[in-house]
């Protein structure tokens, strides 16, 4: 069977878990790039997808998702393949084969009517060895696109077959700030300012940031969005006149927040601590962001994100040019995606402690 590609993993609107190490000793020394064993543990899916469970799935489904099983059909197959080590363009002559490939299995379930999936996915492939005994697998980020019946028999699968404890991954403002500032410190990598500049407006577009306030400050205002247009979000990203006045450390981060802060702040008397770098206790407390949504990606704070590169190459006049933002943009996806398999292992290691 061959490799699941990388491409799977962009395009699709993804709910996020953290996953403990998959114990499969009993069954198997090794789980990726062991093709017997994978497709053993698929056909142990199948089998309980098919068999009685499933009366038991949709009978504690709730409305939305019982409407959904009842029009996916019979399954007609599942299975599970192991992520290619190849970059996702799979041209080993392209510049895109410098690009990082992800450790990890996907389950794919086809039904008569539509198709779900999931993928299990570690940093790099030394990362998916720990704990470093033999038996052991460690992909601590779970992705899926699934109702949530389904996702509920999985995570179950997973608990039974690997002694695996899986929850959902929440996202804190300081990592959706932190993250949206590696997205765009990759875009503008290796690129002068013109130049990145105008793949920045090219792949990000429109920036929407929502705000979410607690009952304590705002009972009547749930969530506030910030837009930032496109023909304003170069003037966000470069450091304005109060350079001298911050410290090496926000130096060298991205400036697009504080900027944002500073603006918000200046023009609208509000202080907001979105990345946790403002002493001001009571910003941090009841206000954060909870969403970033552009053209190139959407992040929440409720676990759930969607990565969107372009899989075909222009045929038309100024192909390079095209080229060069995709580029980039799929190189910015990889560091976001690397980011949140990060923030799975800290999670899964903040919870052991």
């Amino acid at each position: 069977m061959e490799p699941a590609s990388s491409w799977q993993l962009f395009n699709t609107s993804w709910t996020l878990h953290r996953l403990s190490p998959l114990h499969h000793k009993k069954d198997c020394e090794a789980l990726l790039d062991n093709q017997y064993a994978l497709n053993t543990y698929a056909a142990r899916l199948r089998d309980q997808l098919t068999g009685d469970v499933l009366a038991g799935l949709q009978a504690t489904a709730s409305a939305a998702d019982d409407d959904a099983l009842s029009k996916t059909g019979a399954l007609k197959e599942c299975t599970w393949r192991s992520f290619s080590t190849s970059s996702p363009s799979g041209d080993a002559s392209s510049a895109s084969d410098r690009h990082a490939s992800f450790p990890g299995i996907l389950v794919t379930l086809e039904y008569e009517n539509i198709t779900y999936k999931a993928a299990l996915l570690a940093e790099s492939s030394s990362s998916s060895q720990r704990p470093s005994r033999a038996g052991s697998t460690f992909l601590p980020l779970l992705l899926t696109k699934c109702p949530n019946a389904l996702r509920q028999t999985l995570i179950s699968f997973l608990s039974a077959n690997f002694d695996a404890y899986c929850a959902p991954l929440r996202l804190s403002s300081a990592f959706l700030c932190s993250g949206l500032e590696k997205f765009v410190d990759e875009l503008r990598t290796g690129s002068d300012r013109t130049a990145s500049d105008d793949i920045l407006e090219e792949v990000i577009r429109e920036l929407q940031l929502t705000l979410a306030f607690s009952a304590a400050i705002a009972p009547a205002l749930k969530s506030l969005n910030v837009s930032i247009a496109r023909s304003s979000l170069a003037g966000f990203i470069h450091d304005g006149a109060n350079t001298s006045k911050r410290t090496l450390k926000q130096k060298l981060r991205c400036p697009l927040i504080p900027n944002l802060t500073s603006y918000l702040e200046t023009h609208l008397a509000m202080q907001l601590d979105l990345d946790g770098s403002s002493p001001n206790q009571v910003a941090k407390q009841h206000v954060r962001l909870s969403k970033v949504t552009c053209a190139a990606f959407v992040l929440g704070g409720d676990g759930r994100m969607k990565l969107v590169v372009s899989a075909t190459r222009s045929e038309n006049q100024g192909q390079d040019e095209r080229m060069g933002k995709d580029e980039a943009a799929l190189r910015a996806s990889e560091a976001l995606l690397h980011a949140v398999i990060g923030k799975a292992v800290i999670s899964d290691h903040q919870t052991a402690t």
